[in-house]
């Protein structure tokens, strides 16, 4: 089948990206399909590979884990343990000691009630037996995941169809969620977890707050090999790397290593794609003057670095403005989360992202992650955008033609990348998913059309009427998707009572024991003018910090010139946003 043999090699660099992170591998698992039947056809759209890796135990059992390397600080693991259970190795009772010994016993974390429910389930790797039905490579991979995480595989139903399967358990996490593995559904590989003990998470003594402190990291020789070890370990196995997409923390210490890890990529494998996507929460929990003034420098250092050593910078928060002042959150028709809860911002930049990448991650006539970024970032702009209908909005008992006839005079989505706005400009270029529309929810059956979108037959037809519609002087390229988003537990519960199960508006509400289990979706990955409003703000923002008062940034060796020049480098880079005439 096409597409196999491109992996793609991920990073998470710090706190909230693995938050981000952990949504989206929780939302790819969710989708892996096993065929019981071996004589059913099951169309499988989505190239898993490209991401996932298989790999075996000790004892021979088949594993489907990311292709993945997590970095976080000492104290953000809480129940996890950085080397997994997969490859459990139990080398204490190898250790062999006639001497005094001393117990230290430190009282253990408390599980939620959904990591419990796993643990009572068996998380345990599946172990292939002989006899097994015949199915194809990624059939039999994902039966391998799905088995061994002990969970239900997803039962693909049609419109209207009832399903008889098990009634899903719903989880209320919100109060039970300090860090990202406290809501990780399946396992990581030993090589994944990298926890940097020269700092502690959410400490008040020696806070990980400047970019400089991230970019010293780099410079201590146990931590830059550390890294290269995890990095070569998954870049070697792979048979046509394409690439890395990396997320990064811009507004901390993060912002630092991340940029640096990002350069030493760029360095040592020319030629491949890099998609470099910043992140932020939607707000913080404290705020001076000097955390103000530390967040909007990371961000100045963050935003240069990203975007002059990746193929493509993608800045995104749920903060509608960052830097001198957090601005009000992002509002979503029928959605209600939490701002302050990393727990929800996160799950629907993950939504979005899982969404966006769908270009480089479909099995049938997928695109490059380079020739998705540098279409994109032609001409020197690096730095793009994400807008998101999350959910699609579509109307009570509506259409996909009456969503986007809705949505003449401005399009349905709304951007996560803060400091923007959909303005009347075009952009320059755009990449567009739609995922999850039903066939029965295109247009109404038997009526006469009364437009150009109405006479269309498809998703993919009616899609491309809309945009060459509403964008006549973009560079568009458009992706349809039968699967929707899945947001099956532990996924938030932030969605109006009165959305159903599918993600579509209904007249009652959902019962308390049921959750939205699936989502009809729309993303633009796009650059657009509207990244100068953004780089401009950032730079003047920038220019009213006295960096002479900020020692923290000395003592790490950052100097004044250094900083003006960044700032420089900015608004050149804001230039090439500029209209022509």
């Amino acid at each position: 089948m096409a597409g196999w043999g491109r992996e793609i090699v991920t990073l998470q660099c710090g706190h909230y990206s693995n938050f981000v992170g952990t949504h989206i591998w929780n939302i790819q698992e969710s989708t892996f399909l096993y065929d019981e039947n071996p004589a059913a056809v099951v169309s499988k759209e989505i190239n898993h590979d490209v991401l996932y890796r298989e790999g075996r135990t000790m004892t021979g059992a088949v594993t489907y884990t990311p292709r993945l390397v997590t970095i976080d600080l000492k104290g953000s693991l809480n129940t996890l343990k950085a080397e997994g259970v997969l490859y459990d190795y139990h080398t204490m009772e190898d250790i062999k000691w006639e001497g005094d010994v001393t117990l230290h016993q430190e009282k253990a974390a408390r599980k939620n009630q959904f990591l419990s429910d796993l643990d009572t389930q068996g998380m345990q790797p599946h172990v292939k037996e002989e006899g097994t039905s015949n199915m194809d490579s990624q059939s039999s991979r994902e039966s391998d995941t799905a088995e061994f995480k002990g969970q239900v595989p997803p039962v693909q139903v049609s419109p209207g169809q009832q399903q008889e399967s098990k009634q899903a358990k719903v989880y209320s996490l919100d109060e039970s969620i300090d860090v990202w593995s406290d809501f990780l559904h399946g396992h990581l590989h030993p090589k994944t977890v990298m926890v940097i003990k020269h700092h502690s998470h959410d400490s008040d003594v020696d806070p990980f707050g400047l970019y400089t402190k991230g970019r010293s990291l780099m410079g201590k020789r146990d931590v830059a090999e550390d890294i290269e070890n995890r990095l070569h370990f998954f870049v070697e196995e792979c048979d046509h790397l394409q690439g890395f997409q990396v997320l990064v923390d811009f507004c901390d210490g993060f912002g630092g290593l991340g940029a640096s890890l990002i350069e030493s990529l760029a360095d040592e494998y020319r030629g491949k794609g890099i998609m470099a996507v910043g992140v932020a929460p939607g707000s913080f929990s404290s705020s001076t003057l000097a955390m103000d003034n530390h967040r909007l420098i990371n961000s100045v250092l963050s935003f240069d670095k990203l975007s002059e050593q990746s193929s493509l910078f993608l800045p995104l928060s749920l903060a509608s403005s960052l830097w001198r002042k957090v601005g009000l959150p992002v509002k979503f028709q029928n959605v209600h989360y939490k701002p302050s809860l990393a727990y929800h911002t996160s799950a629907i930049l993950a939504s979005s992202l899982d969404t966006a990448t769908l270009p480089y991650r479909v099995a049938e006539e997928p695109i490059s992650l380079s020739v998705l970024t540098e279409a994109l970032g032609n001409l020197g702009r690096k730095v793009s955008m994400l807008s998101t209908s999350f959910p699609l909005p579509f109307p009570n008992r509506g259409y996909l033609a009456s969503v986007f006839g809705n949505y003449t005079q401005r399009p349905p989505w709304i951007p996560l990348t803060p400091h923007t706005h959909e303005g009347t400009a075009q952009p320059f270029a755009q990449s567009v998913v739609i995922r999850g529309v039903p066939a029965g929810r295109i247009h109404a059956p038997g009526r006469q059309p009364q437009n150009a979108l109405e006479s269309c037959r498809s998703v993919n037809e009616m899609l491309r009427c809309y945009l060459t519609g509403m964008y006549p002087r973009t560079l568009s390229s458009g992706l349809c998707i039968n699967q929707p988003l899945k947001t099956a537990a532990p996924f938030p519960h932030i969605f109006d009572p009165r959305m159903s199960q599918e993600g579509f508006m209904e007249q009652w509400q959902r019962r308390e024991e049921e959750a939205v289990e699936s989502l009809p979706m729309m993303t633009s990955l796009q650059t657009s003018p509207a990244a100068q409003e953004m780089l401009t703000h950032l730079v003047k923002e920038g220019s009213k910090v006295d960096i002479r008062k900020c020692h923290g940034y000395f003592e790490d060796g950052l100097e004044r010139d250094e900083y003006i020049e960044t700032l420089n480098r900015l608004e050149a880079l804001a230039h090439c946003y500029e209209l022509c005439a």
